[in-house]
């Protein structure tokens, strides 16, 4: 099924982005299935955990489901349970509103253009980073590195978990740690009215990249104005095997790299 929307090469104005903004419609936040993964790893699981009352307008994701498999795709997907939204990135961004076959749930995706989005971030509280291993169906392990957060009569009692970032993940695939879930809520540097959306990754090169991220947070105005970057990777094994996969970065304060993207899109 497919919503009108106007043209991805028309340009909408600020008054009529502010009367979409008024018109979004309120939905009473679910779970829903929105499947993306990073480097291989489950970020769909990540996602449906961080559903609650203070829910985002709409998600970023890097990847898509097809036949119950992750596919990669070359651009920005957004999911949202708001029409008006899909409609307003899609006119921003490129990509038609899908609606998504999740049975009873209202869920919209759209499969942008662009591979760089401007962002705006308020300051460090907009990025988080919680270690969680998941088993059997059920969560038995949230912490922060150092000590519990989960469950509630294990919170801030040590979790035994490495110090160094390097030693957790040779013990997550093991399969005796934890996984890095990051979780980066940002408006859109473009229509900052539609309100707050947010991406939850599972990445271990972003989870490394958190400290110099936060302190950039901390030296910069707020909001900070940043730039969400879908970027592709790639490298050659000591075996001679090539390498490609897509990851998340972000970074803040890059004026002269903000104004290249206002006008880039994806290949």
């Amino acid at each position: 099924m497919r919503f009108p929307v106007r043209p991805s090469g028309e340009n909408f104005g600020s008054s009529e982005f502010l009367n979409i903004a008024h018109r979004r419609k309120t939905v009473a936040p679910h779970p829903h299935h929105s499947p993306s993964r990073d480097q291989k790893l489950d970020d769909d699981r990540a996602e449906r955990s961080c559903v609650s009352a203070s829910d985002p307008v709409g998600r970023f994701h890097v990847a898509r489901q097809r036949g119950g498999r992750p596919i990669a795709v070359s651009a920005w997907r957004m999911t949202t349970e708001d029409r008006a939204v899909a409609d307003a990135v899609g006119g921003l961004y490129g990509g038609v509103p899908q609606l998504l076959d999740t049975g009873d749930e209202y869920v919209v995706e759209v499969l942008t253009r662009r591979d760089h989005i401007p962002v705006l971030l308020g300051g460090r509280g907009a990025v988080s980073l919680r270690m969680v291993m998941r088993g059997a169906g059920e969560t038995f392990h949230v912490c922060d590195g150092t000590r519990f957060l989960e469950p509630a009569g294990a919170r801030g009692s040590l979790c035994g978990c490495p110090a160094s970032l390097a030693d957790r993940k040779a013990a997550a695939q093991a399969g005796r740690g934890p996984m890095p879930e990051v979780r980066i809520g940002f408006r859109l540097g473009d229509v900052p009215e539609l309100g707050v959306f947010s991406l939850v990754s599972t990445s271990w090169e972003l989870a490394a990249e958190l400290p110099a991220l936060t302190a950039g947070l901390d030296a910069a105005a707020v909001p900070a104005r940043g730039v969400l970057r879908y970027e592709l990777m790639q490298f050659t094994t000591l075996s001679g095997i090539a390498v490609s996969y897509r990851r998340p970065v972000i970074e803040v304060g890059r004026p002269k790299v903000l104004e290249q993207d206002a006008v880039r899109l994806a290949a």
